[in-house]
């Protein structure tokens, strides 16, 4: 019985959300090395993602949802990353609906045909297919893909990508300051809960939450963070 309790309250405790005073530099969060130039006006959040990447599909209702709920100060914005061979078409897929004004449906139908349809996805035609329902066809779609304004879009996605050290994703960027993955957590939940501390931070830094407590207010970028937690 005692044993049955234990198992009981370690996965109680893993499943309970992580308390601020709890998150650390360096175990849930990183600072990034050569931090890219932030807004002063509003926090910038960047989720780092890959369409192929199963963990990026799971991720997707609780990034979603979470965006939802920010603060008109808090800028939204996604980074697909090609870390393995061939993700650059879809990286420029990305960039392709970006340009022509498609939305947040576009997107989620991409991860739905990989993920939970099981498409096969081998060239960009293929992947031009999917917008097809948004009253796009393969032809314009593949001729957008092929514009200035997407080949900019993909110099700079590299830049970026290098500038913040994505090597994995789903990862989030938040200021251009401080990078974090799943690895370091429980859950997404959790994961999102070290998002809105940075976010609390970084917007009090700025003078824009004026709920942020005095603590926070105080903290600077240089600051370490105090306690470590037990893994």
């Amino acid at each position: 019985m005692s044993k049955m309790i234990t198992v009981f309250l370690a996965a109680l405790f893993l499943a309970s959300p992580l308390a601020a005073e709890q998150f650390v530099e360096g175990t849930h969060f990183e600072r990034i090395g050569s931090p890219n130039s932030a807004p002063d006006d509003r926090v910038e959040v960047i989720e780092a993602f890959a369409y192929p990447c199963p963990a990026c599909r799971n991720f997707l209702p609780h990034i979603t949802s979470w965006e939802r709920k920010q603060p008109d100060y808090v800028e939204f914005n996604r980074l697909p990353i090609a870390l393995q061979q061939g993700w650059d078409l879809f990286a420029r897929a990305y960039y392709t609906a970006e340009v022509m004004g498609l939305g947040e449906e576009a997107h989620e139908a991409v991860f739905r045909a990989l993920h939970d349809e099981r498409r096969n996805i081998r060239t960009f035609a293929d992947i031009a297919a999917i917008y097809t329902q948004f009253d796009v066809t393969t032809e314009s779609f593949t001729n957008t893909s092929e514009s200035f304004a997407v080949d900019s879009r993909m110099r700079r996605n590299r830049t970026e990508t290098m500038r913040y050290g994505v090597r994995q994703t789903p990862t989030v960027i938040v200021q251009g300051k401080w990078r974090l993955s799943p690895g370091g957590f429980n859950s997404y939940q959790q994961m999102l809960e070290v998002v809105d501390y940075l976010v609390s931070r970084e917007a009090a830094a700025l003078g824009l939450d004026e709920n942020s407590a005095s603590d926070e207010i105080a903290a600077s970028d240089d600051d370490a963070a105090s306690e470590p937690v037990g893994e």
